[in-house]
This record gives structure tokens, C-alpha cells and sequence, in this order.
């Protein structure tokens, strides 16, 4: 049987690194910063060079200082407003405002006329007999003020918006033309005989409309929160915004959009006259007109009136 030798001291086999097997094992736990980095510092150092180019990794460092310098600079100077385009907002909107004070002198100079008009016609029409016929149809065009009991309708924007993910705001939802339209149709189906958005008596003519995001009413834009006052039973004025189909259009508003709304009844509420009021006229062309046994036995050479074109 074999027995080991001993070996002498000082010899290389006995003092091999114990660690030697392991050095896989650092190898997979330590490995370089990157394979590539590795190979090309081995190749420097087998031409006698460095390992590393510290000019360049100066170069690279001055570079990437300048392009953040530069990306700083531009960044402010893109957040700095403009002058010139600051002025040009505020001359606009001084304008707007010069206008919109100019539209309202305009509104009280004509509701002063229409009230000097009303009593010139009314001390004419005591000598005709003629007065109550005007006063109907003032009423019945929206000429005239009006008080008496109804609800009040409020709608709002949302608050916040519904659909937004944790931490993002959102773009919030607004009242829409559309929303006001339906509320207000609804209250004329129930029997409403006065409504007003944010003072704004509707009449016949009146329009609703949505302008960007600006609602419309007889040229006027409107400004959240809307109002709409309607004179009427209140029993069902509210029953038809609460109950009806109104109601469950405002309940959807509110759960789908988060548009919130109020209703409110009311035992005295006053509604303005109409601010634009025109005078239309309706004739029977004489072509659809009915003619009567006088007319046909007359001659087919006898001139008919021509209606102005």
C-alpha cells in the first residue's frame, strides 16, 4: 500500500493559494464593472498604455457640464414670459372688459327706453281700448318682469376629476349647453311659464349654445355656477327635476362626471324681461292664401298685392 510523502518545506506545491479553487466562484459573485471595460483595459496594458484614459473621462466630464448647463439655461429661458406677449394679453383683455362694460351701459340705456316705450304706448292704448291685448302679448314674449313661486336650479363643476389615476389631476368636467338644455326643456315640459340662466330671461328666440368652454345664452357668455330660476307649480317643477326624467339625467351628471346640482324650491322668485326682444311679423303668401267666390269670378287681368320681398 501507497502512503503519501512528505513534503519538504519551501516547496511549491505546498504552498499553492488555498483559495485557488474558488476563484470561479469570485468570479461569478466579483465581476468586472463590464466584460468590454475589462478587455479593452487588457489591451491598454499590453500596449504599454494605462489602463484607463483619464483625458477623455476629463473630456466626457467638461461635456456632459456644458450640454446640463445648456439644457438649464434654455429651460429658464423658456419659463420666463415673454414681454411682448404679456403686454398683448393685458391690452386684450382690457378691451374685453371695456366691451363688456360698454354691452352693459348699452343693456340699461335700452331697458330705459323700453320702459319710457311701454308708457307712451300705454297712455296711447287707454284711448283705443287696446291695452290688455299688448299686455298679453308682452307677457307671452317675455317683455315683461315676472314674480311668483318656482324652484331654483343650481349646476355646478366638478370638483375633481372622476376618471383621473392616483396622484394625476386630471382634466376636470364642465357644464355643457347640452346639460342646460335638457334642464331647461325639462321645466318647460312641467309647466314652467318664466325660466332664467344666471338672470338671463329665455324667451321664443333664445339660444343656448357652447362656445370652447364658455356656454352662450343670447350672446352673453355665462359663468359657472349656472343657475336656472323657473317660475311655476313648485309641486311639479321639483318633481320633474327630482323624480322625472330631468332628475335622472342630473342624478347621471353627477355619478358619472361628478357635476353636482341643487334644486331648491321657492316661494317667491322674480325673473327679469327679456333683454333681446324683436318684433316679428307673419303674412299668407297670397299664392297659398284662400280665395273666396268674389275673388275667382274677377277678371285674370286685375292686379293681385305683391308681398315685399
Amino acid at each position: 500500500m501507497r502512503r503519501p510523502q512528505p513534503r519538504a518545506p519551501g516547496d511549491p506545491a505546498t504552498e499553492r493559494d488555498p483559495a485557488a479553487s474558488m476563484a470561479l466562484l469570485e468570479q461569478v459573485l466579483d465581476p468586472p464593472v463590464g466584460p468590454g471595460y475589462s478587455s479593452a483595459a487588457q489591451d491598454r496594458l499590453a500596449q504599454g498604455l494605462t489602463p484607463s484614459s483619464g483625458t477623455r473621462t476629463w473630456l466626457m466630464f467638461g461635456t456632459a457640464v456644458a450640454l446640463g448647463l445648456l439644457f438649464t439655461v434654455t429651460a429658464a429661458t423658456l419659463r420666463t414670459p415673454d414681454p411682448a406677449e404679456a403686454a398683448g394679453r393685458d391690452q386684450l383683455i382690457e378691451r374685453i372688459e371695456a366691451a363688456q362694460e360698454l354691452g352693459d351701459e348699452r343693456t340699461e340705456q335700452v331697458a330705459g327706453l323700453r320702459a319710457d316705450i311701454r308708457g307712451i304706448e300705454q297712455a296711447q292704448l287707454q284711448t283705443t281700448g287696446s291695452g290688455a291685448r299688448l299686455a298679453a302679448a308682452e307677457l307671452r314674449a317675455g317683455g315683461v318682469a315676472l314674480q311668483g313661486p318656482g324652484v331654483e336650479v343650481t349646476l355646478r363643476d366638478a370638483e375633481r376629476a372622476t376618471d383621473a389615476a392616483p396622484g394625476d389631476e386630471g382634466e376636470l368636467e364642465r357644464v355643457t349647453s347640452r346639460d342646460l338644455q335638457l334642464v331647461v326643456n325639462g321645466l318647460w315640459g312641467a309647466g314652467a311659464e318664466a325660466i332664467a340662466i344666471n338672470e338671463h330671461r329665455l324667451t321664443s328666440t333664445s339660444a343656448i349654445r357652447f362656445a370652447g368652454q364658455a356656454i352662450i345664452v343670447d350672446f352673453r357668455g355665462l359663468t359657472p355656477p349656472y343657475v336656472v330660476r323657473a317660475i311655476g307649480d313648485p309641486a311639479a317643477l321639483q318633481e320633474e327635476l327630482t323624480s322625472g326624467m330631468t332628475g335622472a339625467y342630473l342624478t347621471e351628471l353627477d355619478r358619472q362626471f361628478g357635476l353636482r346640482s341643487e334644486v331648491v324650491p321657492q316661494e317667491q322668485l322674480v325673473v327679469g324681461a327679456g333683454a333681446r326682444l324683436s318684433t316679428r311679423e307673419g303674412r299668407i303668401p297670397t299664392e297659398l292664401a284662400p280665395q273666396t267666390p268674389e275673388q275667382d269670378d274677377l277678371p285674370s287681368s286685375t292686379p293681385t298685392r305683391e308681398e315685399p320681398r
